[in-house]
């Protein structure tokens, strides 16, 4: 028969057991923070495992558009070897050029007038007379003498050379010398050319180049600044002609101050 315990007889647990109790409960609370949370890897002693980092991510390529460069307008040439052309600013053109109003010869320093074909003040075919109304400038001046054209002409909003030059009549060497050779010059000391002892070598003419001077009259008579001579370009001059006979040998024969005649100026 079982064993019955009389109520005053049920085992009472000693204070020994109760404090061993209470020894490992505080043991556990120190695992756990002040407020009461757990520190898991504490508590359970484990180790939380490792989150890999995030591969980096390139940014976004930089595409850069390609610069075009800027390439500079070739500057003018002049590639011959005595005349160049100008346009009416004063500023040097390209030898493909096919308007100008202006050509500078290199061996001599002098730019000399183009005349134009438009029936303006500088038109190619007007002409004057240093006395009386032999000339006919298409009504462009109130008298078709030289001296007022020349007015005209640097009073004008656009001169042939640039408003920088002034317009002036050439003296009768400067206008023979227009249409020689470069030989019959050469050498040029002090801008004075070398005329003497040269002669001829075939019967021709002499005309100012056309590839820069295309205005050019066939059989007109050019005034000069200082005697009763005209110009006339194109004249025959025998071979073996003294160079510095040539003006008198038909090319620039004495004319009346009532003759008509045609104009280019030298500006400078």
């Amino acid at each position: 028969m079982p064993e019955v315990f009389a109520p005053k007889e049920i085992p009472v647990i000693k204070k020994s057991g109760l404090v061993l109790a209470m020894v490992l409960c505080a043991s556990l609370l120190s695992a756990c923070d002040c407020d009461g949370d757990c520190d898991a890897s504490s508590a359970n002693n484990a180790v939380s495992p490792t989150v890999p980092a995030p591969a980096p991510v390139d940014p976004p390529a930089v595409v850069t558009p390609p610069v075009t460069p800027v390439v500079p307008p070739a500057a003018a040439k002049c590639a011959d070897p005595r005349f160049c052309k100008f346009d009416s600013t004063g500023s040097l053109l390209d030898d493909s050029a096919t308007s100008w109003s202006c050509v500078q010869d290199k061996l001599l320093g002098n730019f000399w007038e183009v005349k134009t074909d438009d029936a303006g003040l500088r038109d190619k075919d007007w002409t004057y007379a240093k006395t009386g109304a032999a000339g006919a400038c298409g009504d462009t001046l109130t008298a078709c003498s030289p001296d007022v054209y020349v007015a005209a002409v640097n009073a004008a909003a656009a001169p042939p050379c640039g408003t920088a030059r002034t317009c002036r009549l050439p003296t009768h060497p400067e206008l023979i010398y227009l249409s020689f050779p470069d030989a019959f010059l050469t050498p040029v000391v002090a801008g004075v050319p070398t005329t003497a002892g040269k002669v001829t070598s075939t019967v021709t003419g002499y005309m100012p180049p056309a590839a820069f001077f295309p205005d050019i009259v066939a059989d007109g008579f050019y005034f000069n600044s200082g005697d009763a001579r005209q110009v006339a370009y194109g004249v025959s001059i025998p071979a073996g002609s003294s160079v510095d006979a040539i003006s008198l040998l038909g090319m620039a024969p004495a004319v009346g101050s009532d003759l008509a005649g045609h104009i280019r100026l030298i500006c400078e």
